[in-house]
């Protein structure tokens, strides 16, 4: 196992375009760090810094605490696993695995050994006679994580191995890299676009934006409390549902008409700000129910309708708002378009964004009743 410290890593191309900005990470022992973003953000460029296939411009980049920025790939004892796998179509997948144990001049028994024992670890042993050509997607990937797993590296890269699949052999391979990380137990670091995979996946998670650090915590922490909104609305699935607000004298006030009984830290009557709030945390009200203490009142006219089996997605347009509303439903509530919601928004579940896009903090205002 190994640590890993990455110190105001700085990456810029000879045409001066500055790819990463001064990035600070410490990732533990032992961790599947997952790092994840929009295209452009940096997210591979970061990885094959780590990987030695790009050189670093300024900063540091520690193995076990060690200074590792001058080392070739090759030295740095890491192993990558590539989205296209990599594998040689000529040779069978014991020879795919045992490659890289070749080129290092390891002894004949060793190599069947540790080929042997990936193989049985990742369930290839009725196919080391095989080629890539006569093998599925899914066990090409496991190929290529065999070739990594035989050489016992210290650190496990991973470059959105799981893109070229399927939906439901994603979620299958998925769960399979994290079985092996954690029997295994080797410090991996894994990029993906894909924000569920991520969460799924991380042990902590780093989210990118633009060659910056936008966030780095456990997902749940990413989830409950997105730094800025941009992390907000990447992280979760849908994404978050943002309004304008303003804050007023009595809590914020809402492009719709409503109020709600919050106060943003640092704001003055007549700032804006954003207000975030979840799919899934606005609660649908009966006709008559009471409103909960402090909370916005939102009608909402459903446009469209998605039914997902075990929830149901409702699009909404509500009055001042240009992006639809989406409310997440469970599969049980029956709902048609052109059907009106009254939604409420608790201030406990509500996320609050400057205009600079940065979270703010809030407090709750102490009135019962908002009018």
């Amino acid at each position: 196992m190994a640590t890993l410290a990455l110190k105001q890593l700085k990456k810029q191309y000879p045409n001066g375009y500055k790819a990463l900005h001064g990035i600070d990470l410490a990732f533990g022992e032992g961790e599947l760090i997952v790092i994840v973003g929009p295209s452009g953000c940096g997210k591979s460029t970061l990885l094959r810094t780590l990987a030695g296939l790009e050189d670093i411009s300024e900063g540091d980049l520690e193995i076990n605490g060690k200074r590792v920025n001058d080392l070739e790939p090759a030295e740095r004892d890491i192993a990558m696993v590539f989205q296209n796998y990599a594998l040689y179509p000529h040779m069978s997948v014991f020879d795919n695995m045992a490659y890289g144990l070749r080129n290092r001049r390891t002894p004949k028994d060793e190599i069947h050994r540790r080929v042997s024992e990936a193989a049985e670890l990742l369930g290839l042993t009725e196919l080391l006679d095989r080629r890539p050509k006569q093998l599925s997607g899914g066990q090409r990937q496991r190929v290529a994580m065999g070739r990594a797993i035989v050489r016992k590296p210290q650190v496990f890269l991973f470059d959105e191995p799981l893109s070229n699949l399927d939906a439901k052999l994603r979620v299958q391979m998925r769960l399979e890299i994290r079985r092996l990380q954690k029997r295994l137990k080797v410090t991996s670091v894994y990029v993906t676009h894909d924000q569920t995979e991520a969460m799924t996946l991380a042990d902590r998670l780093v989210v990118m934006n633009g060659g910056h650090v936008e966030q780095f915590g456990t997902p749940m922490a990413l989830y409950d409390q997105p730094a800025s909104q941009f992390v907000a609305g990447f992280i979760g699935s849908p994404a978050m549902n943002f309004l304008s607000a303003t804050q007023a004298q009595a809590g914020l006030s809402l492009p719709c008409g409503a109020r709600l009984a919050l106060n943003g830290e640092g704001l003055a009557t007549g700032d804006d700000a954003t207000l975030g709030i979840r799919p899934e945390h606005l609660q649908v009200m009966g006709k008559d129910e009471d409103l909960p203490t402090g909370a916005a009142e939102l009608e909402a006219r459903i446009e469209l309708v998605e039914p997902l089996g075990a929830d149901t997605l409702a699009y909404c347009r509500l009055q001042g708002q240009s992006e639809p509303l989406v409310v997440r439903l469970d599969g049980e509530h029956a709902v048609e378009e052109e059907q009106t919601l009254r939604l409420a928004v608790l201030p406990a579940r509500a996320h609050l964004f400057g205009t600079d896009g940065k979270r703010l903090a809030t407090r709750e205002q102490a009135t019962t009743v908002i009018e």
